[in-house]
């Protein structure tokens, strides 16, 4: 995708793209549904984040979490 809008008559120099995985993540259409959005400088689009930086314990946490549940996925 990012290669075929790059090559596009977009032109674009950078793709943000965004998925919504369920209804606290905004996801409105449920089903797998990602918005790709084509950038170009100065195109005055931001993503503005509010959330607030965790401390290194519990992302190492989470991080291991996922890592078990891959594991554990047949």
């Amino acid at each position: 995708m990012a290669r075929a809008l790059r090559r596009s008559r977009m032109r674009c120099e950078g793709i943000n793209v965004l998925p919504y995985d369920g209804e606290v993540a905004f996801q409105t259409v449920f089903h797998f549904h990602p918005h790709v959005i084509p950038r170009h400088p100065g195109d005055g689009w931001t993503l503005k984040a509010g959330s607030p930086e965790r401390e290194r314990s519990l992302l190492d946490s989470d991080a291991q979490a996922i890592k078990d549940a891959i594991a554990s996925t047949d």
